[in-house]
C-alpha cells in the first residue's frame, strides 16, 4: 500500500512539473482529458501565479474543445463558484448545460450561480428551461423567508401547473413550508396539479422496449409492447399509426370515403418518413407492404379491400 502511495506522489509531481502534452478529447474519461484536468487542477491550487494561466486554459477548452457532456465547463464553473466568482461560474455552468441539457447537477449549479450573481433575469430570458429554473429559484427564495411566503403563491402555482412539483415536496422541505402558509382556497388550486413522484417500473420497462425497437421511428410501438390495443378515445402518438387507426375504424364501419382519406393520409406520412433517412425509408417501406397485405387478406378490411391497389 505504501508503494502505491509513493507511486501516486511521484505521478502527481510529474504532472505538476511538466507542461500539457495532450489536449482534452470529447471523451471526459479519456487519458488525454484526465491528464489535462490533473495538470490544470494542480496549477489552480498550487499558487496564484499559476492559477490564472490554468483557468485561462480551462476557459478556452470549455468554449472550444469541451467534452460531449460539458464536463470541462462544469469543472471551470465549480472552481469559480468555490472561489466566489459567481458571474464566471454562471457563464461556465450555462455552457455546460448547453452541452448536456438534461443534467440535473448542472441545472442546480446554474440556478445557484444565477442567484449568487444576480443573473436570474438573464437566465429567465435564455429560453423555457432557463425560465423554469429562474422561477424555481425565485419560489425557493420566497419560501425560505417567512414574510415573503404569501408572495410565492403565483410562482408556486405556475410550477405546479407545469408539472415541476410533486406531492412529496409538500411533506417536507422549503416547499412544504410555503404550502402550509397558503389559504385553503389557494391549496385547493394547487393540489390538483401536484404530480406523484412514484416510479412506475412497468411503464419504464415499456419505455425501454419502445426505445430499443427500431420500428418506433415510424410507428407507435408502445401499445404493442404493452400487449394491448388503445382504448376508445386514445390516439397514437405517431402520425403513421394514427392514420392507420382511422383507416381501421373506417373499414369496420364500411365508410369508403373516410377509408380512402385515411389511406391517403397514411401514404403521405409514409412518404415523409422515407425522406428522413435510409433506415426510416426501409422501415416505412416495410409498413407500406404490410398495409397492402392487410387490405388484401385481413377480413377486418374486407369492405375496403379494393383500396389495396392504391398502394
Amino acid at each position: 500500500m505504501k508503494a502505491f502511495g509513493g507511486f501516486l506522489l511521484v505521478l502527481s509531481f510529474y504532472f505538476a512539473c511538466t507542461g500539457p502534452t495532450k489536449n482534452p478529447t470529447r471523451d471526459p474519461y479519456s487519458l488525454e482529458t484526465l491528464t489535462f484536468l490533473e495538470e490544470v487542477l494542480l496549477d489552480v491550487w498550487e499558487s496564484s501565479d499559476s492559477r490564472e494561466n490554468a483557468l485561462s486554459r480551462l476557459r478556452y477548452v470549455c468554449r472550444n474543445r469541451d467534452t460531449d457532456d460539458g464536463f470541462l465547463c462544469y469543472t471551470w464553473g465549480l472552481i469559480e463558484f468555490k472561489s466566489g466568482n459567481y458571474n464566471e461560474s454562471y457563464t461556465a455552468f450555462k455552457l455546460a448545460l448547453e452541452k448536456n441539457p438534461n443534467d440535473s447537477l448542472y441545472k442546480n449549479l446554474l440556478r445557484l450561480s444565477a442567484v449568487k450573481s444576480n443573473n436570474l433575469e438573464d437566465l429567465a430570458n435564455s429560453g423555457e428551461e432557463g425560465r423554469v429554473i429562474a422561477l424555481y429559484s425565485e419560489t425557493i427564495s420566497s419560501c425560505q423567508t417567512e414574510s415573503k411566503r404569501a408572495n410565492a403563491y403565483t410562482s408556486f402555482l405556475e410550477l405546479a401547473r407545469a408539472g415541476h412539483l410533486t406531492k412529496d415536496m409538500l411533506k417536507k422541505g422549503v416547499f412544504s413550508l410555503c404550502f402550509a402558509s397558503f389559504s385553503e382556497v389557494q391549496k385547493s388550486e394547487i393540489l390538483p396539479w401536484m404530480k406523484t413522484a412514484r416510479t412506475n417500473y412497468a411503464d419504464r420497462l415499456v419505455a425501454d422496449k419502445v426505445k430499443a425497437d427500431p420500428f418506433s421511428r415510424v410507428w407507435d410501438t408502445s401499445f404493442y409492447h404493452k400487449g394491448a390495443e388503445p382504448k376508445e378515445g386514445i390516439f397514437y402518438s405517431h402520425p403513421i399509426s394514427e392514420a392507420w387507426r382511422k383507416l381501421r375504424l373506417a373499414a369496420k364501419s364500411g365508410n369508403e370515403a373516410q377509408a380512402r382519406e385515411s389511406l391517403h393520409q397514411f401514404q403521405n406520412e409514409i412518404a415523409i418518413a422515407k425522406k428522413k433517412s435510409k433506415t426510416e425509408a426501409n422501415l416505412a417501406l416495410a409498413l407500406e407492404r404490410s398495409a397492402k397485405l392487410l387490405l388484401e387478406q385481413d377480413p377486418v378490411y374486407a369492405k375496403i379491400s379494393f383500396l389495396a391497389k392504391e398502394l
